[in-house]
């Protein structure tokens, strides 16, 4: 390390040691200090200081899985009066190290869930080896409270944050969707938009893999997967080189349960319950008495596994009816007149699927897996939409303009139907940690959507108008990632690999604008798109000592794309320029981490990330389905890049843990949605040419918006995250999270506004137990305003509540949840611009009332996960005896 490099490390951590260290002895869980910083202070004292010390080690595992325990409680205990002396906790190999005078003391041993161990011992000159130290499950109880080994809701590693999804009830019988909404730091909305941090622009995983791979749309795939199948949810914030750069805000990674252990051994869930939307029926322009919408779920898992191979099956089927209701009120600024839309909207999904694979342990070195994954879901044609639109002069209130009066009804089928195969091998050398995997997926996918639109004057008039669309689309892709884990020593570690992102789309869309089927060839088109991604990647991690650690990166990206649309027998290419039309990017990566003390760490990180324009938004598509609106693709669209800085510090206290961190990033050519009024000038003035060529005269009636997505030349988003878990009796706990932010946009090139905002939004989730084995659970989140550069959201918040109870010898619980329980879920939106002002409110079914179940059984052996390759950090057998620290 060269000079200039030291100065800039010793800078850095010189303000990390300013602003957080802690002189306090807080618990059993810092570094080894001297017996005058227990809990009862004393004066400084030279004699003190030149005691001579003694050291001792050891590590701690599970005593029946044999696997090594961290954040076990380790602690040096006077042996005349039992007065705290000095301890720590464990890492995550289950090993400890002490310092204490010497002399005679009691060493303690502890974690939640299992039984206390008590050592006496003795402290010399010569450092002692006590070995290894095996801890047992046992059960205690306080004032009628049972406690169990369990895992906590929150864990925190190195470079993610963990979310077990069986620690948190709330979501019970519910979907990746509720999941999502009861983890720190994501946020969804009442569209099912996903955020991290108050930004929308975050990549989605399943199980490590592209959710594309699940052959839909983002918010289509979480509402299929049942909360059931998932094990627990991974909350990136600054990855690695080894990461897809896409996502400005990070990553979420949802793991789902795949196998179990040794022997046969499986569990089945099941839930059911209803929607509650009673201002549909009190909404008395949508002419509809139903308000409530049911819903079911069926999941099982099963598993066997022996000394050469594993096998597994997952499968599970989810129905649900939902509904949504709202208006939209447009008023032109040309002439004063408003356009009033009322809309309601009651529909159904069903998704089912099943994933069947296994293991073949070749060897102690060699571990070959396969899977193959099936999914079918969509909407049955019994889904309706009814509206009402009528428009008023704002000067003569009272007389309603005919004209633009109609009743609209919109019925729709959609299927999805899709196949993955996926291939893993791994392979460890002779040399500790030294690894090589594959990991290969494809997949197959095919969509259908059927959708018809009839207009009349009023429910039992003629039609004035009628409209079916039809498309049907196929999508391959492929996803391969080779990885290799050199450690040059127990400091020093290469990680490189590369890395295959396919993707393949062919779709045909065919208007029908009459009941003769005719099709409209000036609307309809075919289009396809291809895009691959080619990466090379490596990070070099070396620990300088045992408080300071670093980690570079650097990602290589080679992407080449190809698009077109076929209409009119005339094919259209994009993107348009050439020169952005395959590209090549280099991302690095700096991650540096410092141990203050064994509970007290800190991290600061750098990464450059992307935002790629996904095809729909690159495609020079038409779409007029709204009555409102029109909108349509934007070839010219370029790619967002984005550079994130971050600083954070967590500290491990007796009942508390506290994390917090300070991010900034900055972003060039942002990608935005626009609205505006479609007319010839403002189609021409920001280049939609082409649109207007294809339908501006038929579709400008001085009333229907266009809306479309645009590059900004900058935009920065900067704030200050806190999550705190605590412990605040043995059967009360809580984590609260809150984020404070600030968002600078520059709307004015395109008419819009200037944003500078400060927002913060909050999320708890606190937990009790009972006696008998009950869990009650209570999560609360708010949602701020939004702003953007033409308008903002209104504040959203919402309450939830569960009830969950072992029974079957805790082979099996029942939960009901109540989510929204008040009702308050609702999203209004305001827009402003040159032409127009507009105010929306939409309410969808949030507020539910679910019952589930879920039982497990066969076989609990730990031993054969040691032997199991990394996809176990995503295992989970559903025993409510698994470790972790709660």
């Amino acid at each position: 390390m060269n000079k200039s490099t030291k100065s800039i490390l010793t800078i850095i951590l010189s303000i990390f040691i300013l602003s957080f260290s802690s002189t306090e002895l807080t618990f059993a869980q810092q570094k080894s200090k001297g017996p005058n910083q227990g809990d009862v202070p004393s004066k400084p004292s030279t004699t003190n200081i030149s005691k001579p010390k003694g050291k001792l080690f050891g590590k701690v595992i599970d005593a029946v899985s044999n696997e090594a325990m961290q954040y076990v409680n380790v602690v040096i205990l006077r042996a005349k009066d039992s007065t705290l002396v000095n301890g720590t906790i464990t890492d995550e190999k289950g090993n400890f190290v002490l310092q204490s005078d010497l002399g005679n003391y009691l060493l303690r041993f502890t974690f939640i869930g299992y039984k206390d161990i008590y050592k006496p011992i003795k402290v010399s000159k010569q450092d002692v080896d006590l070995g290894i130290i095996n801890l047992n499950l046992g059960a205690e109880t306080l004032q009628g409270v049972e406690i169990t080994a369990e895992r906590s809701m929150m864990e925190y590693q190195l470079d993610k944050r963990v979310v077990n999804v069986d620690k948190n009830i709330v979501s019970s019988g519910g979907s990746a969707t509720d999941v999502l909404e009861n983890v720190p730091s994501v946020a969804v909305d009442q569209e099912g938009n996903v955020s991290l941090r108050g930004s929308g622009n975050v990549t989605v995983l399943v199980d490590g893999r592209p959710s594309e791979l699940l052959g839909s749309d983002l918010q289509t795939v979480l509402e299929q997967i049942p909360s059931a199948s998932i094990a627990s949810v991974e909350v990136i914030t600054n990855p690695s080189a080894k990461y897809n750069p896409e996502g400005m805000s990070g990553i979420i990674n949802i793991v789902l349960k795949e196998k179990g252990n040794k022997g046969f051994n499986g569990s089945v869930s099941a839930s059911t319950g209803v929607g509650i939307n009673d201002e549909i029926r009190t909404n008395e322009k949508m002419n509809t008495d139903k308000f409530l919408f049911p819903q079911s779920s069926v999941s099982a898992q099963l598993n066997y596994s022996a000394k050469k191979y594993a096998i597994f099956f997952n499968g599970d089927i989810r129905y649900f009816e939902t509904s949504s209701n709202g208006f939209n009120e447009k008023t032109m600024l040309s002439n004063n007149q408003t356009l009033l839309q009322n809309r309601y909207t009651d529909g159904n999904r069903l998704g089912r699927g099943f994933k069947i694979g296994g293991d073949w342990y070749i060897n102690n070195k060699n571990t070959l897996s396969l899977s193959y994954n099936l999914r079918k879901g969509g909407t049955p044609p019994k889904g309706i939409s009814k509206e009402n639109l009528f428009a008023w002069d704002n000067a003569n209130p009272n007389d309603s303009l005919n004209p633009n009066n109609y009743f609209g009804l919109e019925t729709g089928k959609r299927n999805m139907f899709f196949q993955n195969i996926t291939l893993n091998y791994e392979k460890k050398f002779n040399k500790k940690d030294q690894i090589l995997t594959l990991d290969a997926n494809w997949n197959f996918g095919k969509f259908s959507n059927n959708n018809t639109q009839i207009r009349s004057f009023n429910e039992d008039s003629e039609e004035t108008f009628y409209l079916n669309n039809v498309s049907k689309s196929n999508s391959d892709r492929a996803f391969v990632t080779l990885n290799y884990v050199h450690p040059f020593s127990e400091s020093l570690k290469l990680e490189t690999g590369y890395n295959l992102n396919y993707v393949n789309t062919n779709a045909n869309y065919d208007y029908f604008p009459s009941r003769e089927m005719v099709r409209d060839d000036s609307m309809s088109y075919i289009f396809k798109y291809k895009e691959s991604v080619h990466a090379l990647y490596g990070t070099l991690g070396y620990s300088f000592n045992k408080k300071l650690s670093a980690q570079l990166g650097l990602r290589l990206e080679q992407v080449f794309r190809d698009g077109s649309k076929l209409q009119n027998n005339e094919e259209l290419f994009f993107p348009k320029d050439q020169d952005t039309k395959n590209y090549f990017s280099i991302y690095p990566t700096l991650h540096i981490s410092y141990n203050f003390t064994d509970s007290q760490s800190g991290q600061v990180s750098y990464s450059r990330r992307i935002r790629r324009p996904d095809p729909w938004s690159l495609a020079p598509y038409i779409d007029i389905n709204n009555p409102s609106y029109i909108r349509f693709g934007n070839p010219d669209i370029l790619p967002e890049y984005t550079d994130a800085f971050e600083v954070g510090y967590s500290k491990i206290f007796q009942t508390t843990t506290i994390f917090t961190s300070l991010y900034y990033r900055v972003t060039n050519n942002a990608i935005t949605h626009f609205n505006f009024l479609w007319n010839e000038a403002n189609a021409r003035e920001y280049g939609f040419d082409w649109v207007w060529d294809v339908a501006g005269i038929e579709y400008a009636d001085g009333q229907r918006i266009a809306n479309t997505s645009l590059n900004l030349s900058k935009s920065s988003n900067y704030g200050a995250e806190l999550i705190i878990d605590q412990k605040i009796t043995k059967w009360w706990k809580a984590n609260l999270s809150g984020n404070l932010y600030g968002m600078y946009q520059d709307g004015r090139e395109f008419g819009g506004n200037l944003v500078q905002t400060i927002n913060w939004d909050a999320k708890l989730n606190t937990t009790i137990t009972l006696p008998k084995s009950w869990v009650i659970q209570i999560s609360g989140q708010y949602m701020p305003k939004r702003e953007n550069i033409q308008g903002y959201t209104d504040p959203m918040y919402w309450l939830d509540l569960s009830v969950k109870k072992d029974i079957l010898d805790k082979k099996g619980n029942i939960s009901l949840r109540f989510s929204d329980i008040f009702n308050t879920r609702e999203r209004s939106r305001y827009t402003f611009t040159e032409n127009y002002k507009e105010y929306s409110v939409n309410h969808r079914t949030s507020q539910t009332l679910v019952l589930s179940f879920s039982y497990r059984f066969g076989a609990v052996n730990k031993d054969q996960m040691q032997k199991q390759k990394k996809r176990q950090s995503g295992e989970q057998n559903g025993d409510s005896d698994s470790m972790g620290e709660e």
